[in-house]
């Protein structure tokens, strides 16, 4: 099964916007000199968002404020990189979020004084091993004195590809983020499916708990390449009845989704075809564009009825595709 280009975005914040996993995660992997300095307890997440159109493909993030002792406010600002290549210039990225982070709060307190504490946080998942590289790592500078003009932070980066080394700890409900992440450049890997069932055994079999399990198989049917009978026989070997039966039952409604929309396609296709035949009869040699045939590919259902309905009208094949229909 392909996964959908949101599929990692949509897992993400569905297990990060839960402040108690988010919290484990600063716990569990952020230095304790800074945890200690940060009221666990007290983190809200805010809706905003600072990844672009263009990126969220790759990114996703999530940003969280937390008191701090003393009284304070920080900001705990979560990235996650689902690229599945290297880029060396993540952190220049990272660099201009946070700006834009402080510049809205700004905006929000125009009588601020002093600009929030950011802590980045970036969580990769990407097919390659890396570590992170800082800005200072970015450029090139001649000296020591000429460095010291090159904007340089702290942050925090775990990587939980494959081959990394990064611990999985903290809650069963974090160690199952973790080890999902990890399993999805994986995918045909029946070793990582028994790592991942077996902690879902230890989860209760209250209705949150149940709905976790749904979470995480959903994921796994999206991105691992196993065969679902092995699959199967994995959640009745492993997981109690409640648990199994809530993964049978997604996997029956997953299989009959599947088998719907390969009949639509089917369907759509065969319109697709019966259209383009009708404009190359009418119009002939036009319909060989290369965009109309791009459109037609990408269109739906609705839109290739319309078009059907002005084949005889159309005094142009421009007349077929406008947005109004013609006189």
């Amino acid at each position: 099964m392909h996964a959908p280009k949101n599929i990692h975005d949509t897992f993400f914040r569905d297990a990060m916007s839960r402040r108690e996993i988010a919290a484990d995660y600063v716990r569990q992997y952020l230095p304790e000199g800074v945890t200690r300095n940060l009221l666990l307890d007290t983190m809200t997440i805010s809706k905003d968002t600072f990844v672009s159109g263009d990126q969220s493909r790759h990114y996703s993030d999530l940003l969280y404020e937390v008191k701090t002792q003393g009284g304070g406010e920080g900001l705990v600002y979560f990235l996650f990189e689902h690229k599945s290549f290297h880029d060396r210039f993540t952190a220049l990225q990272l660099l201009r979020y946070m700006v834009e982070i402080w510049e809205l709060r700004r905006k929000q307190r125009r009588k601020c004084t002093a600009l929030p504490l950011i802590i980045p946080v970036v969580v990769y998942h990407g097919g390659p091993r890396r570590t992170a590289a800082r800005i200072r790592d970015l450029v090139t500078a001649p000296d020591a004195r000429c460095a010291a003009f090159v904007p340089d932070f702290e942050l925090s980066f775990q990587d939980f590809s494959p081959e990394a080394e990064t611990e999985i700890k903290g809650t069963i409900e974090l160690r199952l983020l973790c080890s999902c992440l990890r399993a999805k450049n994986d995918p045909t890997s029946v070793r990582r499916v028994l790592e991942i069932f077996h902690l879902l055994h230890d989860l209760g079999d209250d209705a949150c708990a149940l709905q976790w399990v749904a979470t995480i198989y959903r994921y796994m049917a999206g991105t691992m390449d196993i065969d679902a009978e092995v699959v199967q026989d994995i959640a009745h070997r492993t997981l109690s009845t409640n648990k199994r039966d809530t993964v049978m039952t997604l996997a029956e409604k997953l299989h009959q989704k599947g088998l719907m929309e390969g009949k639509l396609a089917g369907q759509l296709e065969g319109r697709q075809s019966v259209l383009q035949r009708l404009l190359a009869k009418r119009f002939g040699d036009s319909i060989l564009d290369i965009r109309l045939q791009e459109r037609l590919r990408s269109a739906t259902q609705e839109e290739l009825d319309t078009w059907a309905e002005r084949i005889l009208d159309a005094a142009t094949i421009d007349d077929i595709f406008t947005d109004c229909a013609p006189d």
